[in-house]
């Protein structure tokens, strides 16, 4: 209770603070955590124990290796030192066994000599003191003995036992051949006999199917001194000598490791081989000739049916052979050119490739050409030696004097002259390849010389004054003036700017070709441009046409080449100008 004439004092007290609550806040409505969330967390848990437990474990292990390795260390030094006190107590057992003996023969010697001196000085034998040195000295003799034998007998006989080992690793080996019961010969593997299987099957004609090659029979055993391995041609021969076949000794012919047949002399057969190749020598100095596949003439033993007559063998030597080749057309290649390489007509290769008459002959197109070659192809190597031409080269000279497009040779180019040596192989006539071994030039190429322009069209001033007339048109060549004009005789519809022949023309304007003619007569050559309103150009009497119908220029563009092409009796350049079809005069739009 307040005292009375004093104000009450007032006292302001914080309210009490709440102790937070553990759970959650509720704020309205209960919320739950969201999927997403509780995702995340579980996750981010996971991860954690995870990660503790690996590196838990990683550490335990590497305190695991490094105990290993410790232990490893340990014991290897333990057997180390072992090994060593090992080796340093036998070396001295060896050494005591080997000193002992001598050390008592010593102290035995040492002990005789009073009794030895004693019986010298009364006059007598010490034979009991002789008797025990000798004895002690055989004892000595055999102890030694005995060490050396412990010791030495199993050195010995482990170098013995490596000089066996190594003698007999080095020692040959092979197989003995049993077939049909009979011994034929001495091999190293069994594929020497497999190589002579192949060999008798190679014998017999490809008909004849009635022989097959038995199994044999192997034994191992080491070679005699001085023995060789039986080859493997002679034990083919063996094998069909012991074979129920009958055979015969003869001459095999081979071509290209296929058997035709054999014949019992090999003389006529040499001597047809012979001629053919002498029939094939042309005569040239260091000439070689030979057969283009691979001839034997192999002896040996042949079945029966194998052999064959030497006329029907010399027949198959001088047959002929049908072969397909390919054939890829090079640049410059023409029917009659194709024709004289292979020797067919050119009505035979359209037959075999009907496709040519569609399409015509095309560099790069292969050709599959039917060819006649006789059976026994002759290769001829020869060296010979020819002159041929060296290639000039083109140096171009650029100037502004001159417009883009322009070219003139001032220099004409020769060229030279080489003398060639070369190796030459040809067969059946045909080269197949040439080397060059040498080439010598005589006389060096004389560099072309090209001057080439290089400024705008619209730069370069015409005889006549003018660039481009105000017309927007421009002097359509290089220099020149107008010599015939409009009308300057009768039918005449340009005029005539003479200029020497392969003189560039130009574009006058801009526009689209419309027309391109190829023409002995009237215009000869020449070239009609549109440039829209009405507006086309003619030049007429071009050596060469550079552009074609439908094709878009720009003002002083190449379009073609001065030349005296259709009616005209000098190089010039005929140009026209028309609007709407109306001709104009020329000199009014090119000065």
């Amino acid at each position: 209770m307040a005292q009375p004439g004093k104000e009450p004092k007032i006292i302001h007290r914080k309210p009490p603070r709440k102790k937070p609550s553990s759970g959650p806040r509720r704020v309205g409505k209960a919320q739950k955590p969201s999927l997403l969330r509780f995702t995340l967390i579980w996750i981010y848990k996971n991860l954690y124990v995870l990660g503790i437990t690996l590196l838990r474990r990683r550490l335990r292990l590497h305190r695991q290796i490094r105990r290993f390795f410790k232990r490893l260390r340990g014991g290897s030094l333990r057997r180390l030192e072992q090994a060593k006190e090992f080796l340093i107590s036998f070396r001295k057992r060896l050494i005591q066994r080997m000193v002992t003996p001598f050390v008592r023969l010593g102290t035995v010697r040492s002990q005789m000599r009073p009794v030895i001196e004693r019986s010298k000085k009364d006059g007598k034998i010490p034979i009991q003191a002789y008797f025990t040195i000798a004895l002690t000295f055989l004892r000595l003799l055999f102890t030694i003995l005995r060490t050396l034998f412990n010791y030495a007998v199993p050195i010995v006989a482990a170098i013995l036992l490596f000089q066996y080992i190594d003698g007999k690793a080095n020692q040959p080996f092979g197989l003995d051949v049993y077939y049909n019961d009979i011994r034929i010969g001495f091999i190293e593997t069994e594929s020497d006999f497999d190589e002579a299987a192949r060999i008798i099957k190679k014998r017999y004609i490809a008909s004849d199917t009635s022989t097959l090659i038995a199994t044999p029979h192997f034994v191992v055993r080491e070679a005699r001194p001085g023995e060789d391995y039986t080859s493997q041609k002679e034990l083919a021969n063996r094998i069909l000598a012991t074979s129920q076949d009958k055979i015969v000794n003869a001459y095999g012919f081979y071509v290209d490791d296929r058997f035709y047949g054999a014949v019992r002399e090999s003389g006529p057969l040499i001597e047809e081989l012979e001629s053919i190749l002498e029939d094939a020598r042309t005569g040239v100095e260091d000439e070689k000739v030979g057969f283009a596949k691979r001839i034997r003439v192999e002896p040996g033993v042949y079945p029966l049916g194998s052999i064959v007559d030497f006329k029907s063998l010399k027949a198959k030597i001088r047959s002929y052979e049908t072969v397909d080749e390919i054939y890829t057309v090079e640049y410059g290649d023409s029917p009659s050119l194709i024709a004289t390489k292979t020797g067919l007509s050119y009505d035979s290769i359209v037959a075999l490739n009907p496709f040519l008459e569609e399409t015509g002959l095309l560099p790069g197109q292969q050709l599959l050409l039917n060819q006649a070659r006789p059976f026994m192809s002759v290769m001829n190597t020869y060296t010979t030696v020819y002159e041929e031409e060296v290639p000039y080269e083109v140096e171009e000279v650029e100037t502004s004097t001159y417009v883009k497009g322009y070219r003139m040779v001032s220099v004409k180019g020769e060229p030279g002259l080489q003398r060639v040596t070369a190796a030459i192989s040809t067969v059946n006539g045909v080269e197949v390849s040439r080397e060059i071994l040498d080439r010598v030039l005589i006389r060096a190429p004389i560099t072309e010389k090209v001057i080439v322009g290089t400024n705008n069209p619209q730069n370069i001033v015409s005889s006549g004054g003018a660039r481009v007339n105000s017309s927007g048109f421009m002097w359509p060549t290089v220099g020149g003036v107008i010599n015939v004009g409009l009308g300057g005789y009768p039918g005449h519809t340009g005029v005539d700017i003479p200029r020497p022949s392969g003189t560039p023309i130009f574009a006058a304007a801009a526009g689209r070709v419309v027309r391109v003619v190829n023409s002995g007569v009237g215009y000869g050559r020449y070239v009609i441009i549109d440039h829209g309103n009405g507006y086309t150009t003619l030049y007429a009497h071009a050596s060469a046409i550079h552009v074609s119908v439908g094709q878009y220029v720009n003002q002083g563009d190449v379009i073609a080449s001065v030349g005296r092409t259709g009616n005209a009796t000098g190089n010039h350049l005929h140009f026209e100008v028309r609007y709407k079809g109306q001709i104009m005069n020329p000199r009014n739009y090119i000065g």
